[in-house]
């Protein structure tokens, strides 16, 4: 038996959260169906220790997308070859050099030897296997088209992974920039202008108000360090821990819906997700309101992430699902009234997956952008940082050749 935390709607439509015990997540939703409530998200519960382990794994190491994506290829290239699964995975086993991959692959082996389903392995591993790809595996065992979907799986992995890689991308100047501007500041506090006080204050010259800000600052730096330091560290803890918080996760995501710059971006990406993921699952035949909800855990967006609940409720009674996408500001217009024409001509899956591809594109047009936009406001950051550091060193000197 495994513990599940989960959040629905009653028959009054309010929230419920709580934990039942099943011994999957698809028997955890039949036990909350049997007692009338609308399932909006599922998933297994994880110990502090379990969440600790998955946070420091994720920082050195452990399964990254693009391995995910490798083994769902691998997988259905095999498959779809006619090998056997146990075969299949025996090959991972043998060709794949990440450890950690081969541990669990080792262990789904295992559970598929005891008799347990390739999906009901997955599941087993919830922290590494989403569970989109848990209930795609389902989907393609269920219609007999596995090595079909694990080809999906991986498109859509490998569409996340480069995306995710164009952001790094276009980040790492900017990001390289802001770092050497701050390091060369803190050179010029720590050695440049404590050499150089004893000249200017040795002259009795009256030194500029910019001159005597930085000198104070450099004592402070110089006396304080340890302090800065800590406070440093503790402020990097705080706001990691603040940011896993419900307050924090509103405040983060309602940022990145209305930072200048990143906000189209950021959407653009939201409304990738949704219709790619959403188009894959249904394509896979999971049931619609299944698939809402695992679409719904995929946005990483809480804001987002309510605004799919309430279209579950409203879909469970009935309402198109264009209805209440029309109603999510963050989405573009158009969204709506293309699952208005995917819903009407019974194409919903390849609608969505068109939608997908355009926003993509053209979420992949902005980040190329994304460096030219930003580069006009990290070299005026440059050019103040310079002249101000210049001003206050150059100036008392060309007062002291003036007194001299």
């Amino acid at each position: 038996m495994s513990q599940f935390i989960y959040e629905a709607k009653d028959q009054l439509g309010r929230n419920v959260k709580g934990m039942v015990e099943a011994d999957s997540a698809e028997a955890a939703e039949d036990v909350l169906k049997y007692n009338q409530l609308y399932v909006l998200s599922i998933k297994p519960f994880l110990s502090f220790e379990e969440r600790i382990f998955s946070t420091l794994r994720s920082f050195f190491g452990g399964i990254k997308p693009k391995d995910k994506a490798v083994f769902a290829r691998q997988l259905s290239t095999m498959i779809n070859a006619g090998l056997p699964l146990m075969d299949a995975l025996k090959y991972i086993v043998k060709q794949t050099t990440k450890k950690e991959m081969v541990e669990i692959t080792l262990k789904i082996m295992a559970l598929i030897e005891r008799g347990k389903s390739f999906s009901f392995a997955l599941e087993q591993f919830s922290a590494i296997f989403p569970p989109i790809f848990v209930n795609m595996v389902r989907s393609g065992e269920a219609s007999g088209k596995l090595d079909r979907v694990l080809a999906d799986l991986a498109d859509q992995l490998e569409g996340d992974y480069e995306m995710r890689s164009k952001i790094k991308g276009a980040l790492i100047y900017p990001a390289f920039i802001l770092v050497a501007i701050a390091a060369v500041g803190v050179f010029a506090l720590v050695y440049i202008i404590p050499n150089l006080e004893d000249v200017f204050t040795s002259s009795g010259a009256q030194l500029p108000v910019l001159t005597l800000f930085l000198i104070k600052i450099s004592h402070f730096i110089l006396n304080f360090w340890y302090l800065i330091i800590i406070v440093i560290f503790g402020l990097i803890v705080f706001l990691r821990s603040y940011v896993l918080t419900s307050s924090g996760k509103r405040i983060i995501s309602y940022i990145n819906l209305h930072l200048p710059i990143f906000a189209n971006i950021n959407k653009g990406i939201y409304v990738t997700t949704f219709a790619r993921t959403l188009g894959l699952l249904i394509s896979g035949g999971v049931p619609i309101i299944k698939s809402l909800s695992i679409v719904s855990e995929s946005m990483g967006n809480v804001l987002v992430e309510e605004k799919l609940k309430d279209a579950i409720v409203s879909v469970e009674k009935g309402i198109p699902l264009s209805v209440p996408i029309g109603k999510i500001t963050y989405f573009p217009p158009l969204i709506a009234s293309m699952v208005a024409v995917g819903e009407q001509t019974g194409q919903l899956d390849k609608v969505l997956l068109n939608i997908s591809k355009i926003y993509e594109q053209e979420t992949q047009d902005m980040l190329k952008g994304l460096s030219s936009l930003l580069e006009p406001i990290i070299i005026l950051i440059v050019g103040i940082g310079v002249a101000l550091l210049a001003i206050s060193v150059i100036l008392p000197i060309y007062q002291l050749t003036n007194v001299f």
